[in-house]
């Protein structure tokens, strides 16, 4: 049995440059780090996708940590490309639904905040995802979601005890959180949507069995820093 600890990413930059911390991202993670420490928190293991916002929040959090465990790179724990979906998918489903098509006029075009937010066109872009549109140089959803739950096979071979730390993205914590319920993809989507960053979710790992016992937690940040994206 292991404890585990999922954590997102501090807050990013903007689509044009997202894979790097902000400052707010940066402050953040520093601040989990500390509240860690102050609790006395002991990992024995900690990993981290090959993203570099996953990374730099792993290099921050273990920084303030006393003893604190190599950091192990396992690239299974990577969130999705968004801006694959974009690239391939999108201007098929443009095609193919006018409706699609409107939206991304209507919440795209000459807006210069959109680099900032998730719009409801991301979400339709998805959801056609997840139903199970492709293009050969898309993952998949299912190839996805196959990848991140599979890294369950090295944290089950660590020691029976361990406290291990994963610094990853919203939408693989979504899974996980979502496999301890056996949820759909759906609802696991809408558990990656109302994840802030820097929050931290734990997990308890048995051999058969994948339980969740918080989820979304923030005490180290103050309002004003529950970001979400």
């Amino acid at each position: 049995m292991s404890d585990l600890y999922l954590i997102r990413h501090g807050q990013a930059g903007s689509r044009a440059d997202y894979d790097r911390l902000s400052d707010t991202g940066r402050l953040q993670t520093r601040r989990l780090g500390r509240y860690f420490r102050a609790q006395d928190t002991r990992f024995t293991a900690a990993f981290c996708g090959t993203m570099r916002r996953q990374r730099e929040s792993a290099e921050n959090v273990l920084a303030e940590l006393r003893d604190a465990p190599a950091l192990q790179v396992d690239e299974r724990w990577n969130e999705f490309s968004l801006e694959g979906l974009w690239e391939y998918l999108a201007p098929r489903l443009m095609e193919e639904d006018a409706g699609f098509a409107q939206q991304y006029a209507r919440e795209h075009a000459g807006n210069p905040e959109v680099e900032r937010t998730i719009t409801s066109c991301d979400i339709t872009l998805i959801r056609a995802w997840v139903r199970g549109a492709s293009h050969p140089k898309v993952e998949s959803w299912r190839g996805f979601r196959a990848r991140v739950e599979a890294a369950r096979d090295t944290l089950a071979a660590l020691p029976a005890g361990s406290t291990v730390a994963v610094f990853t993205s919203a939408t693989p914590t979504g899974i996980w959180c979502g496999n301890a319920f056996g949820l759909q993809p759906r609802d696991m989507l809408r558990i990656a949507a109302v994840l802030f960053n820097s929050s931290f979710s734990t997990l308890r790992l048995r051999p058969h069995e994948l339980t969740l016992q918080s989820l979304n937690q923030t005490p180290h940040l103050d309002p004003a820093l529950r970001t979400y994206r």
